[in-house]
């Protein structure tokens, strides 16, 4: 199962089931054919930014943050940074590398966060290179990019 398969079936599971440990969402999921770590499910859970609530059995469990929106975009940055495997600068370039078939990924973020500041922005299977309006403005993704 592809991570993004397995983030959305961990945020559904998560929403239909009480789940109060690490633990018991790898026993669970590995139950449901999905084979994962606890380091694994321990990175899903920080992508997802669950939160640990009350629960009715007492103690607390997993949930999802009530804002999906940001769920979503949470869950739409960590899978971008995790495509991308390098970026060099030049002036107001920006070249990224990124696993092959995961640049339209990347190309969606870059215009949701970055669009306004974007004069040219051109992909293929595996990099993209981002043609900024300003030196400054292709400094600053450089820097997210690398600080990530």
């Amino acid at each position: 199962m592809k991570r993004e398969e397995r983030l959305n079936f961990i945020a559904q599971f998560i929403k239909e089931n009480e789940v109060k440990t690490q633990e018991e969402l790898v026993s669970k999921l590995q139950q449901h054919d999905v084979d994962v770590t606890q380091a694994t499910v321990s990175r899903d859970i920080k992508s997802l930014a669950l939160i640990k609530v009350p629960a009715a059995s007492g103690g607390y469990r997993y949930d999802l943050p009530k804002n999906n929106e940001g769920l979503q975009s949470s869950l739409h940055k960590a899978l971008v940074f995790d495509a991308i495997t390098g970026t060099k600068i030049k002036a107001d370039k920006l070249w990224i590398q990124a696993n092959p078939g995961t640049t339209s990924l990347v190309k969606n973020y870059l215009l949701e966060d970055y669009g306004d500041e974007i004069f040219a922005l051109i992909i293929d299977d595996d990099s993209a290179l981002v043609i900024f309006e300003t030196e400054a403005q292709a400094k600053k993704l450089y820097q997210v990019l690398t600080e990530f």
